[in-house]
């Protein structure tokens, strides 16, 4: 049952209503006003009123083609949410410090409920191509977060969670199917580490190691991105040895000061 499901019968059905029109252009990236009366089955009227709202509070914006975005407000809220996890402030040193020895762009992945996002980002000073940013969603079956994110994860889970993958072919290395990556994910937990080899953006290379609590689950994920020539001759295995050595004292880091892993999730 999901949240909505659950405020079926709320005695605030105009607040459920908001905050499903929010949810809803967060997943699509951007809605129009009968796209979104349509699919959540909410009167034109009622839209009409909610929709003026969000765009007076600036939750939401409205472009020029009339469709609807998501508004810098929510940008701004959650930046402070972020400020304020513990996981973010326990692992930034040592992003830095990676991004130091790498010379590669740091990320920090974390899942928030079926989404994963980043929720910290260190630029690396020699970095060329800008394509994220700390909020980012990040796609499982494309991106190295995200495939480390849902491996250490039970059989069934991973397939509710990447029952919504939709496989576009981006590049010729993309994974286009369900089957494929399922068998990709256990190459990666085995291997304790993940790659997305120009299956996103060709000419960029990303990898990724998780953070295990004490339970050993897996709380987070810490990857490295570059452009596919800064892992040339050799510098592949260095980064690699690099990733996986700062995964683990983050680990150790986290565990041996007992953080409150409740707030890890926003």
């Amino acid at each position: 049952m999901n949240i909505f499901q659950q405020l079926e019968h709320s005695k605030a059905p105009a607040a459920v209503r908001l905050v499903m029109i929010i949810d809803y252009i967060a997943k699509h990236d951007e809605a129009s006003f009968t796209e979104i009366c349509t699919d959540l089955s909410i009167p034109k009227s009622s839209v009409h009123h909610l929709l003026e709202v969000l765009v007076v509070t600036q939750l939401l914006r409205q472009r020029a083609d009339g469709r609807y975005v998501l508004g810098l407000r929510l940008f701004e809220l959650g930046g402070l949410v972020i400020k304020n996890i513990d996981l973010r402030k326990d692992t930034i040193n040592f992003m830095h410090e990676l991004v130091k020895e790498t010379e590669l762009t740091c990320h920090l992945g974390i899942m928030d409920g079926d989404n994963g996002f980043f929720l910290s980002k260190v630029e690396s000073p020699k970095a060329i191509v800008k394509t994220s940013w700390e909020g980012k969603k990040i796609v499982f079956n494309r991106m190295s977060l995200g495939k480390v994110l849902v491996a250490w994860l039970p059989q069934e889970r991973i397939e509710s969670l990447i029952a919504d993958c939709t496989f576009e072919y981006l590049t010729p290395r993309t994974i286009t199917n369900k089957e494929d990556f399922l068998q990709h994910l256990k190459i990666v937990k085995e291997q304790g580490w993940a790659i997305d080899d120009g299956e996103d953006i060709e000419e960029i290379c990303c990898m990724a190691a998780p953070i295990f609590n004490q339970n050993g689950e897996v709380i987070a994920a810490i990857g490295v991105n570059g452009m596919q020539s800064q892992y040339a001759n050799g510098k592949k295995e260095k980064h690699l040895a690099s990733l996986i050595k700062t995964s683990k004292a983050i680990t150790a880091h986290i565990n041996s000061r007992n953080i409150d892993l409740s707030l890890i999730h926003i």
